[in-house]
This record gives C-alpha cells, structure tokens and sequence, in this order.
C-alpha cells in the first residue's frame, strides 16, 4: 500500500508540473500571438493611412482644379459655359446656378432638360431651396485621423507655393498643368481670362439615395449668385483606384464606400462581406468612406497559424512527457506487482514443498524403524509417500517450466504422436488420484486415430495442469467430463467440470503468472497460481491456443492444436 502511495505522488509530480508547463507555454505563446497581432495591425494602419491620404491629397487636387476653373469661368453666357463645360470634362456630372431670392436658375427646376437633371433637383431640393444650411458643417479635428494632419501639411505648401503673383507665361504653365492633371475645361477659357476672380469657394458632402455627393460652388464679392458642379462620382473614384497598392502577398486592400460595403478591393486573397479588417482608416474628402487593409490569410492569418502550430508542438510535447512518465511508472507499477506475486509465490511454493516433503520424511521414518507391522498400514502409508512424491514432482516441474519459458529457453521436440493412446495411458496414472478424491471421469475419445505432430512432454504438463486444477477446485461437482474431437486442420480437447466455476471478477485473469483465486497461505487448495499460465503458454508454443470456456453450471477449458500436415 506504500509503495502504491508512492507511485501515485509519482504520478502526481509529474502531472502537476506539466500541465503548469503547459499552461505557461499557451500564456506565453497566446502574448506573442497578441504581440504579432498589435504589430501586424500597426503596420498595416500606417500603410492604409498613408494610402488614405494619397487619396485625400488626389480629391483636394480635382476639387482645387475644379475650383480654379470655376473662379475662371467668364459671366457672360456663363449658363452655356457651364454645359459646355459639363459636356466636356467627365470629372462633371451636374452643373447649375443658384441666386438669392430667385432660386435654382440653371437647370430649370420648372422644365429639367433630362431625367438626370430632374434627379439632380430632386436630389438637392432641400439645399436649392434653402432649408439646409449651405455651409458644411465643420470636421471635428480630434475626431480626424492622423493622416489629415498630413494632408493639410502638404495642401499648406501647395497653397503657400500659389499664393506669391506668377508672370504670364508661369500662369499659362501652371493652367495648363491643371487642365493635363484633371481635365476641367478647355484651353481657349484659360486663354481668355487666366486671371481668377475674387470670391468663395466652398465644397459640400451630400447624402441623398443612400449614396455620397460631391457639390462645389463659387460666389462672386458683393454678389447673390452661387455656380458650380455636381462631381461624378464614379469617374472620380474610378481614378482614385490607382492609388491602392499593386498585388500584395500578405495584405488585401478595399475602399470601403459610407455604407461599409466593398467598392473595390486588390490583393491576393477575395475580401468578402463578412471579413473584418486588421486597419481602417476614414478620408477627410469623402466622408464615411474608408480604406481597410485585411490579413493575407483567411482566419486569422499568421497569428492564428503560429497559434494552432504552437499548440500542436505544445500538446505534442505535454503528451509526449505524459505518455513517458505513465510508461515509466506503469513498469514501476508493475514490477512492484510481479515482486510482490514473486514474494507471494516463493511463500506458497515454499509451503507446498514443505508440506509433502514432511509427510514424505514422516511415513518414511515410521517404515524404517519397523513401529509399522501391519501389511495393510504399510502399504498405506507406501501410497501416500507415492502420492506426495507425485504432487511434488508436479510442483517442481511446474516451477522449472516456468523458469525455462521466461527465459525463452524451453525446447521442444516435435514426434509423431497418437493423442488418444497418450491420453489413455496419462489418465490411466491419475486413477488413484481420482479415486482418492472420488471424482468420476468421463472420457469421451473418437473412433478414428487422432494422429499428432507435437512435443509429448509438453501435452502431458498441458493436460495434468488441467486435470490438477480441476480436482483441487471441482471435487464438489464428483465428476470431469475429457472429450477429444478431431477434424481435418485440427484437434480439440475440451476438459469440462461441475465445480462452482471462476468468479467473474477473475475470469479475464485465469490464465495471468502468480494469479489464484484465493491467494492466502492459509487457502484450503494449495498452489503456486502457475498452472494455467503454463499450460497456456506450452500450447502456444506448439502452435495451439488454450481457452477459457465459461458454462452455466462449472468450467470447461478448450486446447486447440493444429494437425499434422494441416496449413
């Protein structure tokens, strides 16, 4: 009970501090994951800010262009300037002219040229009829990302590159660049009044069908009338595009529009509606949209395969360990087990051998000192001293075959043998014993020879092993039952008994080294638990297979031996 204290603490120490390792491990490995993550997803923020704000610059670029055209647009015949303006350029989707007190005057609210027109009316009614504010409302600026600080950096230059007066030819030079950059209007326009105009510009983000606007205008000093232009949207964008990296291996890029659905996406890897970026980031000049980097792998990406690769190393090396010190205190488990059946069974031999060399010394001393004169006594006592012999030869060859076959050393010598002769003449030696135990056998043999190739030896051991289990446990049942049947490919010989049977709790263990059923010294049948475990093991070693059988009332052992000549 000590030792099995001890086995278990074992165990104990070795599981506690693994599961600790593992559990470090995973901690440890779940921070580094967390540590990839947060660095993969800052990286990815400062590449989508910056792809943010390439964006951001290319819109004030065609809004500032935009605008210029407009402050340069000539008043006379302004209305026919702006169509043909709208005809030309693509960057322009709407145009009109607005004046305080008299409303929308271009297009003509009352008879709209097309349905676009009746849509563009339609669509900024509550502006054109002064129930929204013209005026956006101004960004909150801690709100905004850092990338506008940025933009409004290089927008500043640009602005203070501007502001200084130009000759007339860097002024050509520098209209003639705006018009290549974002075609606004024509060249001959630039020509005939360079010069912008003075007054306010401003831009306009509106939300009508569910969809983004972009409205710019221009007010004249000291006068009422606002003109300006409705941006298409899609020529816009579809310019905007080139500005979203080229393939990347471990990102996917999208331009997310103000409802958060996909506009365009590049990248290896198809973005669907339901991934979710590792980045995001909002653009100043189109409200509500955005730029999203996500993971080049599906899952997770990198973090989520050095996790499950992580855990799998871990869970290997935790079971490994496991399985190691499991295997190391089953042996001890175990050879503390085979000791203590050892311990138990020098115990039980010794006891055994005692008892019949002490009967034997006993008569054999009352014989030599002539106290016995009578005949009958005599050979009483010369049986029993046979008797015991016998039992004791029995023992001791028990115990040589068990040490032979643990050592791999047990030869055997295969002989031609007539099984039913063998077993006559065997069973015709144990009749006394019967006898003595008044038990009946029934020997049941076929009429046909039953002709063998096997080791006689090692039958005989087979079957007295048999025969000694059954009389020292089956003498209530008075009778055992030996029948032998014989067939083409092999022979089997069935020993059954009505004795009180096996316990079902040692049923699966019968045929186990050192195991009885009763394994005191004090149990009425003697034995060493050896019986059954040799026979077992001579019958596999000719070839053949010794069963447990289990019956209603008793027990019945089955020896299977192959035939001679059988495959």
């Amino acid at each position: 009970m000590r030792k099995s204290k001890l086995i278990i603490l074992a165990w104990l120490l070795l599981l506690v501090p693994t599961l600790l390792l593992g559990v470090g491990a995973l901690r440890l490995l779940q921070s580094e994951e967390a540590r990839l993550q947060s660095s993969q997803q800052a990286a990815a923020t400062d590449r989508v800010t910056a792809i943010a704000g390439n964006i951001d610059l290319a819109i004030a670029e065609v809004k500032d262009g935009l605008q210029a055209t407009l402050q340069q647009m000539p008043q006379q015949q302004l209305a026919s300037q702006l169509h043909r303006w709208k005809r030309e350029n693509p960057l322009v989707r709407n145009v009109f002219i607005w004046q305080q007190g008299r409303g929308l005057l271009l297009p003509d609210p009352e008879r709209p040229a097309s349905d676009e027109e009746a849509a563009f009316i339609r669509r900024f009614l509550p502006l054109f009829a002064d129930q929204s504010s013209w005026q956006a409302p101004e960004p909150d600026q801690q709100k905004l990302p850092a990338e506008n600080n940025v933009l409004a950096e290089r927008r500043e230059l640009r602005l203070l590159a501007q502001r200084a007066p130009a000759p007339a030819k860097v002024a050509e030079s520098y209209s003639s660049d705006i018009a290549s950059s974002a075609p606004m209007m024509a060249e001959t326009e630039i020509a005939e009044e360079p010069a912008q105009k003075q007054g306010e510009t401003h831009w306009r983000s509106w939300y009508a069908d569910d969809q983004l606007h972009l409205l710019g205008w221009f007010t004249p000093v000291n006068e009422q009338q606002r003109y300006g232009v409705e941006v298409e949207m899609m020529a816009l964008l579809s310019r905007l595009l080139g500005n979203l990296p080229a393939q990347s291996s471990s990102e996917s890029y999208a331009l997310l529009n103000g409802n958060g659905k996909i506009f365009h996406q590049v990248g290896k890897r198809e973005v669907s509606a339901n991934d979710r970026p590792i980045a995001a980031v909002s653009m100043q000049n189109l409200p509500h949209w955005q730029v999203a980097a996500y993971s080049g792998k599906a899952a997770g990406g990198t973090g989520a395969s050095i996790m499950l690769i992580g855990s799998l190393l871990i869970g290997t090396f935790i079971i490994a360990i496991l399985l190691g010190g499991s295997l190391l205190l089953w042996q001890a488990w175990r050879n503390q087990r085979d000791a203590s059946r050892k311990t138990s069974f020098v115990s039980n031999v010794s006891h055994e051998l005692k008892t019949p060399l002490t009967t034997i010394r006993m008569y054999a001393e009352l014989l030599g000192e002539g106290k016995i004169h009578e005949a009958e006594k005599q050979r009483r006592y010369l049986q029993t001293i046979i008797k015991e012999s016998q039992r004791l030869t029995r023992l001791v060859n028990n115990v040589l075959d068990f040490s032979r076959l643990e050592q791999g050393r047990r030869n055997y010598q295969q002989e031609p043998l007539e099984l039913k002769q063998l077993l006559q003449d065997l069973l015709e030696s144990q009749q006394p014993r019967l006898r003595d135990a008044d038990i009946r056998l029934d020997l049941q043999l076929p009429e046909t020879a039953c002709a063998v190739k096997s080791d006689r030896d090692a039958l005989e051991q087979i079957i007295l092993n048999l025969l000694d289990n059954a009389v020292k446990y089956a003498a209530v049942g008075e009778k055992i039952q030996l029948q032998l049947s014989c067939s083409d490919q092999q022979l089997t010989l069935r020993l059954r008994d009505w004795g009180p049977g096996i316990p079902s709790a040692h049923k699966q263990r019968i045929f186990d080294k050192f195991h009885r059923v009763d394994n005191s010294l004090t149990t009425r049948q003697q034995g060493s638990g050896l019986g059954l475990s040799i026979a077992r093991q001579l019958a596999q070693g000719l070839g053949g297979e010794l069963n447990y059988l289990p019956m209603q009332d008793g027990s019945c052992f089955e020896l299977l031996l192959p035939r001679e000549g059988a495959k």
